[in-house]
């Protein structure tokens, strides 16, 4: 079977699973407990193990030189931990379930990322971004799916069949991996393999192109967490009184732009060229200004929901697009003997300040209307971004 193919079936298999997984977990927490607190908790617990093994996995993926034996480590331990709930199910389990899953995960996701371009089959940049749009494609799907096919299943299956369903996927994924093949390293990134390069953040922001896309990232991250993810809802629910059926389709519209622009991707990849997207990055910016508008007009049941339906159709389009080119941008242009270390390094940043900006924006949204803080941070982002770009452009006339 073809490599390619063999990866994206793997992969499709493994989040199918671990989704529907995670979303029986949630469900019951919620349905046991009725707590908000004891929600918000799993997704702490969810996070933290991210936020610290993210960098360190880093070290680890760069340091494998057959990353297949790695990934099938990575699905057999999270089989293992799988067999939990089934033993004994309560909710210290069910964070002990979350808080291992999400270490493990945090070991594969980086090792996937680091070690695509030898993949045999990928040849050139080209491949490359095809391959990662497929994959995305293949994410997104899910996204859409596995939490309307577990919202069925979940009234008729306990939630040790979840588990089950889980383990079964990890280990058909396991299976397949064992068979992906990996170009060897080049013999002069072997011998440079214990080169030390210093501090990652030193080495990072001494690369000007680096230094802007971690900027740029941690920006975007923060401002539309708050600006869009905490705003949005409140703003259709609360500002606008849009019902939960029209709060449903509208952010459903969301998933429908994503996958459709990585489906599109797969078929026209974006330019491969070492530049932070700063024209899609501000177009989130745009988005948040024309919500915090939205708010503001006459509510029409039409024409406030199809300009809705748009806006979230465009974010969910332009988060997938910045992920695809920011992912690919890496993989191509950045010292492979230090891939995995920059890439967990930047995953921690984000998994940092999106929890930070989450609690900021609950917390401004309690003193401010909400759509004051979507226009914050739209207007923030757009200035940051602009003020970026400019200092990007001194430093180049001044090596001139």
């Amino acid at each position: 079977m073809d490599n390619r193919i063999l990866f994206l079936l793997s992969k499709g298999v493994s989040h199918t699973g671990t989704k529907l997984f995670t979303f029986s977990l949630s469900w019951y927490i919620l349905s046991e407990t009725g707590s908000g607190l004891n929600f918000s908790l799993s997704l702490l617990v969810n996070y933290l193990p991210a936020i610290i093994m993210s960098a360190f996995a880093g070290y680890i993926s760069d340091r494998t030189s057959q990353p297949n034996r790695l990934l099938v480590l990575c699905d057999l331990a999270s089989a293992a931990v799988c067999v939990l709930p089934p033993l004994h199910m309560g909710l210290a389990s069910v964070y002990t379930v979350i808080f291992l899953l999400s270490m493990i995960s945090a070991i594969f996701n980086n090792t996937i990322d680091t070690h695509l371009p030898r993949l045999e089959g990928i040849n050139g940049g080209e491949d490359l971004k095809k391959l990662t749009s497929m994959a995305q494609f293949i994410t997104s799907g899910v996204n859409i799916a596995a939490p309307s096919l577990g919202g069925f299943l979940v009234k008729t299956l306990p939630i040790q069949m979840f588990a089950v369903i889980n383990i079964v996927s990890f280990l058909l994924s396991a299976f397949g991996e064992v068979f992906l093949c990996y170009r060897p390293r080049p013999m002069q990134e072997k011998a440079a393999q214990g080169t030390n390069p210093g501090s990652i953040p030193a080495y990072i922001f001494r690369d000007k192109k680096l230094r802007t896309f971690m900027i740029g990232d941690s920006l975007g991250n923060f401002c539309f967490s708050a600006g869009f993810n905490v705003a949005f809802p409140l703003i259709v629910t609360v500002t606008l009184g849009i019902s939960s059926s029209g709060y449903g389709l509208i952010t459903s519209s969301t998933a429908v732009g994503s996958v459709l622009c990585a489906l599109a991707r797969t078929k026209r990849p974006c330019r491969a060229e070492f530049q932070y997207p700063y024209t899609k990055t501000g177009g989130l910016g745009v988005l948040m200004l024309l919500l915090a508008l939205i708010a503001r007009f006459p509510y029409h049941p039409v024409w406030t929901a199809a300009v809705l339906c748009a806006i979230n159709f465009s974010v969910g389009w332009l988060a997938v697009d910045i992920n695809i080119q920011t992912k690919t941008t890496m993989q191509i242009y950045v010292d492979s003997r230090y891939l995995g270390k920059i890439l967990g390094f930047s995953t921690s940043i984000s998994y940092i300040l999106i929890p930070l900006s989450l609690a900021f924006g609950g917390t401004a949204s309690e003193i401010w209307p909400s759509y004051l803080l979507s226009a914050g941070a739209g207007a923030l982002l757009l200035a940051a971004l602009g003020l970026l770009r400019l200092s990007e452009l001194r430093g180049v006339h001044t090596n001139c």
